[in-house]
């Protein structure tokens, strides 16, 4: 008898120990590229995902600082057109700075060491673009732009942009539970660099 109830227990605290409960990361992937293609490249936000691209009504790629002049670096933005409007997307971008984070509308995400905020980024009813700051990152002593982007109904996406000269790399947490639990910080590190030239 003193055996049964001891192996009964033994089945129990087995059966309990393996119900970890639900696994935040189940509907989750990693999309890392390169969307080095020339002077002027980006990516974009799917219905499904993250790719290279720059078409949507937003979008993040590089363009010139300065129309004026025949040879301008290039800077990252964030592109969006006037029926921008109408999406029920959202975007928001860490900051460091006190004065921006003051002001903005917040978003406080699980797991996340950074030490800045995220603050949703307002679109005005014109087509434009926004330059991104870079955001110290002091874990990888580095520089880089980090946001996460809401796509209504779809996915919440987790990126890391690295931008040196005509190269974009993206990495990005994408996660379909419709939660903002994401496994870890995005690292740009991860796509691949290829050699090209800057010439549209």
């Amino acid at each position: 008898m003193k055996r049964f109830v001891l192996i009964a227990i033994f089945l129990s605290l087995a059966i309990l120990g393996c119900d970890d409960g639900e696994n935040l990361y189940d509907n989750e992937v990693v999309v890392s590229k390169n969307c080095t293609s020339g002077g002027k490249t980006g990516f974009e936000f799917d219905s499904d995902s993250v790719r290279c691209g720059l078409k949507g009504d937003i979008y993040f790629g590089l363009d010139e600082i300065y129309d004026t002049m025949p040879f301008s670096p290039l800077g990252f933005y964030l592109f969006h057109d006037s029926s921008v409007r109408y999406s029920l997307d959202s975007v928001w971008i860490l900051e460091s700075d006190s004065a921006k984070i003051s002001t903005c509308e917040k978003l406080n995400i699980p797991q996340n060491s950074l030490s800045g905020v995220f603050c949703l980024h307002r679109f005005n009813d014109a087509a434009g673009r926004d330059k991104v700051s870079k955001f110290f990152n002091p874990e990888k002593n580095d520089w880089g732009r980090y946001f996460i982007y809401s796509k209504h109904g779809a996915y919440k996406a987790f990126c890391n942009v690295d931008v040196v000269g005509c190269y974009l790399r993206y990495s990005c947490v994408v996660q379909y539970n419709g939660t903002y639990n994401f496994s870890k910080i995005p690292d740009a590190d991860d796509a691949k660099k290829k050699q090209i030239g800057c010439a549209d």
